[in-house]
Order: C-alpha cells, then structure tokens, then sequence
C-alpha cells in the first residue's frame, strides 16, 4: 500500500535484518534453518512462520491469514499495521512488522504461538 523504498544493506534501519554474503535478506532476529527444514518456507518450519517472519518481516508484503474462520489483514508501512480487507483503514498500529509479529494476539496467543494452527496464510 505505502511507497516502498529500495532497502540495501547499508541503508536498512530494521535492526532485525540481517544479509547473507551474498547480499540476500533473513531475519535475523529468528533466523531460518535451511539445514533442518530445507528451501521451503524460506527455511522454516510451517508456511505460516516463513511468511510472517520472512515475507512480511523482512520483504515488507502486506499479509492475509485465517484462523478460526476470522481473516486478518496485516500491512507494512515501516510498522506493522492491523488493518481491514481493504488495506485503508488502521485498526492496530505497532512500531514494526516485528513488533505486530510478537505482540499481536489472537485468542490470548501472539501469532507466533499460533503459526502451527493457523488455516491459510499468504502475501498479497
């Protein structure tokens, strides 16, 4: 939704962020693990943890996801904003994608507690 600036290694704020030697982004702050879980999932465990901490976290996409019959709509404008399916309206703003990640919950449980019971997940 928002204007998206081209974010290199030497002009990255995100302090979760980090790159490889080959100048690839990865989440730092929870790094993937190709090793155990391989290339699918960008080297997470579930779909649901790649595109939380992967897509939206670090690629900036804009997120969609159902649990329980609910559907959620997340956007990253520089922070992670609940928002309505139409992407215009700001119900619940946090100071980042990582921040709403690890903050916001659904039936008392942050989304990362959640990842293995979430139905359909995906960028948009």
């Amino acid at each position: 939704m928002g204007n998206k600036i081209y974010v290199t290694p030497e002009n990255d704020p995100r302090d979760y962020v980090g790159y490889d030697l080959f100048g690839y982004p990865f989440n730092k702050k929870y790094p993937p693990d190709k090793t155990r879980y391989g290339q699918a999932y960008e080297g997470y465990a579930n779909k649901t943890l790649g595109v939380l901490l992967y897509d939206f976290c670090v690629m900036g996409y804009d997120v969609e996801l159902s649990f329980k019959g609910k559907n959620y709509y997340f956007m990253d404008v520089g922070e992670g904003v609940v928002t309505d399916s139409h992407f215009t309206e700001r119900k619940e703003v946090f100071d980042n994608p990582m921040a709403l990640v690890e903050n916001f919950k659904i039936d008392g449980k942050t989304l990362l507690e959640l990842a293995p019971e979430i139905e359909d997940i995906g960028p948009v």
